[in-house]
């Protein structure tokens, strides 16, 4: 028994109340490899795109510079919160200091009082609050999301992220964040808010390079129009060979000056490596 724990766990000194004789080991360390990081999780395809649609009308509205009309997708009774990390040397100067008054870190945060008064309460506040943070450009490219409970009626999920600061004087500092959405059903088939707890931190440098790589194509209500027929036609026909929506198909054959050869390689290869976002096929 003892060896098959040992072999199990190499550091074990104590088992079963007994103390064990010291590992016998090499003063070197071996090296640690962490296992690769997954995609996004959803549970279902119906749940998957209820999730993303939300996610990039939620996020349009978010990174278009007024955040008033995030008022409809809170509950009347929402509860919000923001984190930052810790940082002991000298926090306030922390170049997340636009965040630090705000910030609800409870691993540091003792005081009861600040804690319940860091809270945000009813989507008018909530909504308020979320006006007064830095303006942002979101890379919806970056977007992994995990849904951690569905019933019938609610959903949580968390979706991680790469954002920059488009205004302020941290004016295209790149953030990462994590954010936990606890959502009801709604009318229309939509998504109502009920908690948002929303961590942002400084992203790492191999986050930077990745971030902004693939811009996400202009939000627009109808793309067509502007197209000649000839242009049309060819759209409708790579949208429907790649799966891809008709604005995220316009985008790939505008950047390939409208050679749907070579825009259907670099469609294939894009997929194949992953790069392309789950929204990019919600039509």
């Amino acid at each position: 028994m003892f060896p098959a724990v040992r072999e199990r766990f190499p550091k074990l000194l104590r088992l079963d109340g007994h103390e064990l004789p010291p590992p016998i080991a090499f003063d070197v360390e071996a090296p640690t490899t962490l296992p690769p990081c997954k995609g996004s999780y959803f549970g279902s395809d119906n749940v998957k795109v209820l999730a993303l649609r939300f996610l990039q009308l939620y996020y349009s509205i978010y990174d278009s510079g007024d955040r008033q009309g995030l008022l409809d997708a809170y509950h009347d009774g929402a509860c919000c919160s923001l984190s930052i990390p810790f940082f002991p040397q000298n926090p306030s100067r922390s170049t997340l200091g636009e965040y630090f008054k705000d910030s609800r870190n409870v691993k540091k945060l003792k005081d009861p009082t600040m804690r319940f008064k860091l809270l945000k309460h009813t989507r008018l506040n909530v909504v308020a609050f979320l006006n007064e943070l830095p303006k942002t450009q979101h890379d919806i490219n970056s977007f992994v999301v995990d849904v951690c409970a569905q019933t019938n009626t609610l959903l949580c999920f968390a979706v991680h992220g790469i954002f920059k600061e488009v205004d302020g004087k941290s004016r295209d500092s790149v953030r990462a964040f994590t954010r936990v959405f606890v959502v009801v059903p709604a009318g229309n088939s939509g998504l109502c808010i009920v908690n948002d707890q929303l961590f942002v931190r400084n992203a790492t440098t191999e986050e930077i390079r990745k971030a902004f790589v693939m811009p996400a194509p202009t939000p627009s209500s109808s793309p067509v129009p502007t197209l000649s027929a000839e242009q049309q036609e060819m759209l409708q026909a790579f949208s429907m060979q790649s799966g891809m929506n008709l604005e995220w198909s316009q985008k790939c054959l505008q950047d390939n000056d409208w050679d749907y050869s070579r825009a259907a390689q670099v469609f294939t290869q894009l997929k194949a490596e992953g790069k392309i976002p789950e929204v990019a096929f919600l039509k």
